[in-house]
């Protein structure tokens, strides 16, 4: 799966399955591996592959009703897939509404997700508001704040959340990588965001963002900043440690010679 060989993992997975049918866990990420096939599937293979991501996780839920990372990608599949493949944005509040019960911080973050896909911008604010009140030394909580504002092209609000943040904080390792990737999708901040992602390239955590995504975003940094040599070394680089990031290589293969 790292590698973005989500067939192969599918084979193993499958195996797994065969091997212990009771683990939720495994129909989790053979879920996982099915859904991020369908993702690049031709529409030949989509539909086939939907109803097999939702019912890998929907066997994983019945095994295991509270594992929160199934509701989760249910959640994702709910929104993402249509109607007669079993989408409903109703399904997808509904299993919100069960992770709250279980766990109130999953369930806000959660919630915040949906309401980003529905583009209720006062949801989304409201439920952020919330576990930042709530939680204030989550440091995931506002990592994930800042992302969705940054996806809802906000970013000065998210620039200045993890610049605050930051303060108490000024080795956070995802905190520097997020200031990055929004000086990246941005445009902005560009310096603050090359000096953010170089940081976070010199330690890396050991959970956290790939290096590789730190080098892609540095290329974009650097691409912005109309520094071509420079971005290609890092797409080059973020190629070398993923060889499958298919991202990384569209930017090189545009930034041509």
């Amino acid at each position: 799966m790292e590698e973005n060989d989500e067939g192969k993992a599918a084979d193993w997975f499958e195996k797994a399955v065969r091997l212990n049918p009771k683990s939720a866990v495994y129909y989790d990420w053979l879920g996982r591996s099915y859904g991020r096939q369908a993702q690049r599937a031709n529409k030949f293979r989509l539909l086939s592959l939907a109803r097999k991501t939702r019912n890998a996780w929907e066997t994983a839920l019945a095994l295991d009703p509270n594992n929160l990372d199934v509701r989760d990608n249910l959640i994702a599949y709910y929104v993402q897939a249509p109607g007669f493949v079993g989408g409903s944005k109703e399904k997808a509040r509904e299993m919100v509404a069960e992770i709250r019960k279980r766990n109130v911080y999953r369930g806000s973050i959660a919630a915040a997700n949906l309401c980003a896909v529905e583009k209720d911008d006062a949801c989304v604010d409201r439920e952020l508001s919330g576990l930042m009140t709530t939680y204030p030394d989550s440091g995931a909580v506002f990592v994930s704040a800042a992302a969705l504002y940054t996806n809802r092209q906000q970013f000065d609000k998210s620039f200045a959340l993890l610049e605050e943040r930051l303060k108490g904080r000024p080795n956070e390792p995802v905190l520097l990588y997020q200031i990055g990737r929004t000086a990246a999708i941005s445009g902005q901040n560009l310096d603050r965001g090359e000096e953010t992602l170089k940081r976070y390239i010199a330690a890396p955590p050991e959970r956290g963002p790939a290096p590789a995504n730190a080098h892609y975003r540095l290329g974009m940094v650097y691409e912005k900043k109309g520094s071509k040599d420079l971005a290609r070394t890092e797409y080059e680089a973020a190629i070398r440690l993923n060889p499958r990031y298919e991202d990384a290589k569209k930017a090189l293969a545009a930034l041509g010679r």
